[in-house]
Order: C-alpha cells, then structure tokens, then sequence
C-alpha cells in the first residue's frame, strides 16, 4: 500500500471522541523509534453495533485528525472506520482497505508513517481495552 498524498486536515474531531470515549476498543500507533514520537494513532471505539475511529497524524512541520464510523455486518467495521478517518484526515492511498482486516489495517499505518517520516524503520504499538 502506498501514500499518494498527504494534506493535512484538523477536523476538531475532540467533540466526537468524547462521545464515544466509553466504547473504547483498542488504539494502534506509529511510533519513529528513535525519538519515541508518535506518528499516527488511531483509536476505534465500538457503540452498539457501530465501530467509530478518531485518528491523529503528526509531522515534523504539520497536524491533522480525522473521524469515521462503519455500521452493518459481513465486513471488517474496524477496518472500515479506520479507513474513512485517514480520508478524512486528508491522506489519500492508492487503493481503499476498509473491510479487509487488520493486516491491510498495518499496511495502511505502517505506509502512512513511511510518508510522514521519510523512515521505513517504524514501531507498531497495539493496546487493548
């Protein structure tokens, strides 16, 4: 998976995350292990049968955050919420994922933080709740 562009977007997405801060599922992040800085979290939180992602991007000179949801059956949700907030968050992959799993979840991440960094040595931290 690749990175084809990266524009940035704060979407205030706080408001959101507040709302379903109480279904919180589990939280992976790209950390650039020689600073220990994070690169991209994405967190998926899950109400009902709805699973929510809030996304946070971060650069040496820019910010951006991005929110989607996936609702339904059949299909990986987690993966299709994750997907919709990194275009939201203004980063466009040369092809979607949402639906296909937690590896094309990792792709995504690990493709992402590449762009961002310039560094193809990156940390995936996963934590559960």
């Amino acid at each position: 998976m690749k990175v084809l562009s990266i524009d940035l977007q704060d979407n205030e997405i706080g408001a959101k995350r507040d709302r379903v801060t109480n279904g919180f599922s589990n939280e992976l992040t790209v950390i650039e292990p020689k600073t220990g800085r994070s690169i991209a979290t994405f967190r998926t939180y899950i109400i009902g049968y709805t699973f929510h992602c809030c996304a946070w991007f971060y650069s040496a000179d820019s910010y951006g955050s991005g929110y989607g949801k996936a609702t339904g059956g059949g299909y990986c949700k987690e993966s299709a919420a994750i997907d919709e907030a990194i275009a939201n968050a203004g980063i466009d992959l040369d092809e979607r994922f949402g639906g296909r799993g937690e590896s094309a979840i990792r792709d995504a991440a690990l493709a992402i933080g590449r762009k961002l960094t310039g560094k193809r040595n990156l940390i995936l931290h996963k934590a559960h709740g």
